[in-house]
């Protein structure tokens, strides 16, 4: 298939019916590009319309996505995909491709990198089947035109981001060493020049996006670099890699001005999305190499730690530390946030955690703490609108990535070495919150706050099947349960089982993660509200309702179950007319929550385990 006029035109108008709203119009130009994806110079010709000015956009976005499924499925054989490319067509694309990233449209980029990233791993430097791919595409990197150079980075990400799943292999180091030989020299340069520039253009928002967007990819293809191990290349030049992210985590006001966050506007700012790589490449070199204390048994369960960069961890620990006390709650912000307090997080469980003063533990409950857990709108439309989401993040252990999740973790890392400091402080702020809930009953976020936070502080350690096994000697939990929990589920009656069901949500979720601490004596007063709560039209709280039963009778003193056959009798016909009922909501006919939760009645009313 050569590139001419007449077969441009042809693949123009087949990309084109493949947008056509007629279904048997989408169907017969899909037959026709499947039946041309096996034609020799098929996929050249799709690259060469990718860059064709003359095409509309829409024409040249089917193109990318054509081309970049096609060199995923028949790059190489495999054995869903038998047709493999031909050699001719795989070395015009080679020749080709660098030229193709550098000069398409941003928004085809992603296409052509995806594609040249399952080249690279099937190709590169696999016997040298393309040892022209590296040196070609860094001599783009000294160009003094920014988006030339972004394209360069972009492309280079694409080779090097296998880095961070594949397995620790000579080949695989020595292909590192490779990459590296070639580019650091010129990652570093690019890395000092933006912030050089940055400095002189600190007040021209223009500039900035084009800056930060190039700092941004820098930052990204330095963790594909690093992930495996610090090659010699970074451990000597790491004082100035260290100083360029510290400067771009404290940046001046009036730079973080030019890039405020719209709460109407769900995308991160460059300027935050650079900051994040930064951290996350700030949270690599802290999770890979400095010391973990393990506290199973005491000992270091990480030994490789690296002078050079221990050096600088104070001044990030500040840097970080006043990065999260400014930002925002805005969910557009979250992955920034997330990143930052795992690297607090870590830094706090490892050796160095002298580098926390009392003042930044303080700060870091009041300004990172309580407003990471703090509900938001988008939350509660996601407990309104989302229950099966909202449920996974929040009780099987999905919330691992959010930044409530993360803000759970830091408070278990603050105690880590200061359980007693970090424990009065929380206890000062949910107090606080506390008060806030008794002064002004509406203002039940302050409780759900309080509640999360409680949970966070006192866990020690805990398993999804067991619960809680252990607990913060230095909180009081049963005094907190009675206070706090037990007397508002105590209000519960069928007239108001449908009152603030995220409060409600929050209480269960309590009773839940602490059952192995509650005596005998609370899950008597507990099950008859677990059953009334059963009876909820509110899908999460009738779900959590049947999780707390369906748990509680797993508890166990020594052998013997906390909730006994007799104890079960009078309880059993009543749960399972509202376990039943539960069925009958939209939300929950196949909520397989309930369902185990009739099996365990059923086995534990019989007398089994």
């Amino acid at each position: 298939m050569e590139p001419t006029p007449e077969n441009m035109q042809h693949l123009s108008g087949f990309l084109g019916q493949t947008l056509s709203p007629d279904p048997a119009t989408r169907k017969g130009a899909e037959a026709q590009l499947t039946a041309a994806k096996v034609q020799p110079g098929y996929a050249p010709l799709l690259l060469k319309m990718i860059l064709q000015d003359g095409f509309p956009a829409e024409i040249r976005l089917q193109a990318a996505i054509q081309f970049k499924n096609l060199i995923n499925q028949h790059w190489t054989a495999s054995e869903t995909h038998d047709y493999c490319m031909s050699d001719g067509d795989k070395a015009s694309i080679k020749s080709e491709i660098v030229g193709a990233m550098l000069t398409a449209p941003e928004k085809l980029q992603p296409f052509l990198s995806e594609a040249l990233g399952t080249m690279s791993n099937a190709d590169f430097p696999l016997d040298q089947k393309w040892p022209e791919l590296m040196p070609q595409l860094m001599q783009h990197m000294d160009s003094s035109d920014p988006n030339v150079v972004q394209a360069t980075l972009r492309t280079t990400q694409a080779i090097t981001r296998k880095y961070r799943n594949a397995s620790h292999t000579d080949e695989l180091w020595n292909e590192i060493n490779m990459v590296l030989t070639l580019s650091h020299d010129r990652l570093l340069n690019t890395h000092k020049n933006c912030l050089s520039a940055m400095a002189a253009n600190a007040a021209n928002k223009q500039v900035l996006d084009t800056i930060f967007s190039t700092l941004e990819l820098v930052a990204r293809v330095f963790y594909d670099l690093n992930y495996q191990d610090i090659p010699a290349a970074f451990d000597d030049n790491l004082d100035v890699w260290m100083e360029g992210f510290r400067q771009l985590i404290c940046l001046p006001d009036a730079v973080k001005a030019l890039f405020p966050t719209s709460g109407d506007d769900d995308k991160l700012s460059i300027m935050h999305a650079m900051q994040r790589s930064v951290c996350e490449a700030l949270l690599l070199y802290a999770d890979k190499y400095i010391v973990i204390v393990d506290d199973t048994d005491n000992r270091s369960a990480r030994v490789d730690e690296r002078p050079v960069f221990q050096k600088h961890l104070g001044t990030f620990v500040e840097a970080v530390w006043g990065l999260l006390t400014h930002l925002g709650v805005q969910p557009q912000l979250d992955k920034l946030a997330v990143s930052a307090i795992r690297f607090l997080s870590s830094v706090l469980k490892g050796t160095h955690y002298s580098f926390f003063q009392p003042a930044h533990l303080e700060s870091i409950v009041a300004n990172v703490v309580v407003p990471g857990l703090r509900i938001r709108e988008s939350d509660e439309e996601d407990f309104e609108d989302n229950p099966l989401e909202y449920m996974q993040r929040d009780l099987e252990g999905g919330a691992s990535d959010t930044r409530r999740g993360v803000t759970c973790s830091l408070v278990n890392a603050m105690c880590s070495h200061f359980e007693e400091a970090a424990t009065q402080l929380c206890n000062k702020q949910m107090d606080a919150l506390m008060g806030l809930y008794a002064a002004n009953g509406t203002d039940w976020q302050s409780k759900d706050t309080a509640l999360y936070l409680f949970i966070a502080l006192a866990t020690k350690a805990e398993t999804k099947a067991r619960g809680v096994l252990s607990t913060n000697p230095h909180v009081n939990l049963i005094d907190f349960f009675q206070r706090h929990v037990l007397a508002d589920l105590q209000t519960v009656t069928a007239a108001n089982v449908s009152k603030n069901p995220i409060l409600m949500a929050d209480l269960l979720k309590f009773v839940l993660t602490f059952r192995n601490q509650l005596p005998k004596e609370a899950y008597g007063v507990v099950f008859p509200i677990l059953n009334i709560l059963l009876s909820s039209p509110d899908c999460i709280v009738h779900t959590y309702a049947a999780c707390c039963v369906e748990r509680m009778l797993t508890v166990k003193d020594g052998t013997v179950p906390r909730v006994t056959k007799a104890d079960i009798q009078p309880m059993l016909q009543p749960l399972l007319t509202n376990l039943f009922g539960c069925f009958e909501h939209e939300a929950s006919k196949e909520n397989p929550h309930i369902m185990k939760c009739v099996m365990r009645l059923v086995t534990a009313a019989e007398g089994g385990g």
